[in-house]
């Protein structure tokens, strides 16, 4: 449970980052590539399974470490594409309900059970998630770039399902640290080629702000993805209910910092998906 709860709060901390990155006004390119570069140097740093790079290259893992990290950067740029083209709510909407993609993942091909109670604490998960990143009680899409969050939901889930089957077929606690810093390099690695294309000046990258803002986001992001391939690994829980508590965890605490810290008023639609998000804690929580 440690794991989980460990996922939860890292993957919050990205979740405040962005929001503080809005209000400061902080290109959050440059985070984004430098946040790469962190989290590769902790995956490598803290590997306790000791393996040169020529094993490594040679590990039956390392496809989808490459297929994860690419798909990793390359969702950003999705997910502000849209923004940008198709509206940031539509987009929050579907980036956010990807999870259905893994939940339906860890039933299907691991024929985890469904059973009445965890059937309506998905359901009360996914409508929780749904509400809550709601505004207004509605949508509007420019139908012109519906394809945008459709593929922002398609990515987000298949990364998802690809973790979850890394940790299921290839991985244990002792290399998971070494897979997280792999994937990540290859993001790193990604990023380095887009800011050449895009003739990005190398010293935007060492600005105290920017840089501050990749170093944390670095570790937040590490932190998410090691913590939760442990929580799969560890957690007494079958992972399409895991994949439920960190969906709706990050909702949770997210909520909270937005109206303590960012004053944020919350509409009647997004207080329903709150209350709806505990509701499917207990109830996932006697699966």
């Amino acid at each position: 449970m440690i794991y989980l709860l460990l996922s939860i709060a890292s993957s919050s901390v990205i979740v405040v980052l962005f929001k503080y990155f809005e209000k400061y006004k902080v290109d959050i390119f440059y985070p984004i590539i430098i946040n790469y570069f962190v989290a590769s140097a902790l995956g490598l740093f803290l590997n306790d399974y000791k393996t040169g790079f020529s094993e490594v290259f040679q590990s039956n893992w390392i496809f989808l470490a490459i297929i994860i990290g690419t798909l990793l950067i390359a969702m950003f740029f999705v997910i502000g594409l849209s923004i940008q083209k198709a509206g940031i709510t539509v987009t929050t909407v579907s980036s956010r309900m990807s999870f259905i993609i893994p939940i339906t993942f860890s039933i299907i091909y691991y024929n985890e059970s469904v059973g009445t109670i965890k059937a309506v604490g998905i359901v009360l998960a996914i409508l929780a998630v749904l509400f809550s990143v709601m505004r207004k009680g509605k949508l509007k899409l420019n139908q012109k770039y519906f394809y945008l969050p459709f593929i922002a939901f398609l990515g987000g889930g298949i990364i998802d399902a690809l973790v979850k089957y890394s940790q299921q077929e290839y991985l244990s606690f002792d290399n998971s640290a070494l897979f997280s810093g792999i994937l990540f390099t290859f993001s790193a690695v990604i990023g380095v080629f887009i800011s050449f294309f895009k003739k990005t000046p190398i010293k935007s990258f060492f600005k105290p702000k920017i840089l501050i803002s990749g170093i944390l986001l670095g570790i937040a992001n590490f932190g998410s993805m090691l913590f939760f391939i442990n929580a799969l690994a560890k957690s007494k829980f079958e992972s399409s209910v895991v994949f439920g508590f960190n969906h709706i965890g990050i909702i949770l605490v997210t909520a909270v910092f937005a109206i303590i810290v960012f004053k944020e008023k919350l509409s009647l639609i997004n207080k329903i998906g709150i209350l709806l998000a505990f509701l499917a804690i207990l109830i996932l929580s006697y699966v």
